[in-house]
């Protein structure tokens, strides 16, 4: 298995938020140079306004995508996220969203990942309460996946 660059003791991905200008062409020139220095996309989720557009991403490699980018002068967070495994069933998504219901914890956005790690679609969740959330989500039998699976995917 091929290793992250930083190993997080929690089983969490970090995602990069990206504050960029709504014009045409700048996903793509961002895309452009991830994959310039050999990063794979995991997730992509863009959220837009007249002006302005938030970009959220999943990479195999965190640390160098955020020296890419903040290199590029591009305004960048990195925050620590939940990467669920979707069991291969009609109500898959709506056993996640139950099980976060039931205790009460809040899903602020979620998107889909684009690699299958492990075979099994993936809901990437921003929640109020990340450990709770996953402790929750094992608990009920669900997988988490932290950066190490990342490598598993595209290869």
């Amino acid at each position: 298995m091929l290793r992250t660059e930083k190993e997080l003791s929690e089983p969490f991905v970090r995602q990069l938020s990206l504050f960029l200008e709504n014009r045409v062409g700048t996903l793509r020139e961002i895309l452009r140079q991830l994959t310039s220095e050999d990063l794979l996309v995991h997730g992509l989720s863009v959220v837009d306004s007249a002006d302005h557009a938030i970009v959220r991403l999943i990479v195999d490699r965190v640390e160098t995508a955020h020296k890419v980018l903040t290199d590029h002068r591009v305004p960048t967070a990195v925050n620590p996220i939940l990467a669920v495994e979707v069991p291969n069933e009609r109500a898959g998504i709506r056993m996640i969203c139950r099980s976060l219901i039931q205790a009460e914890i809040n899903i602020h956005y979620a998107y889909p990942m684009l690699t299958r790690p492990h075979g099994f679609g993936v809901m990437i969740v921003h929640v109020d309460e990340n450990s709770t959330a996953h402790a929750l989500l094992k608990s009920d039998g669900f997988n988490c996946l932290d950066e190490g699976d990342l490598g598993l995917a595209g290869f």
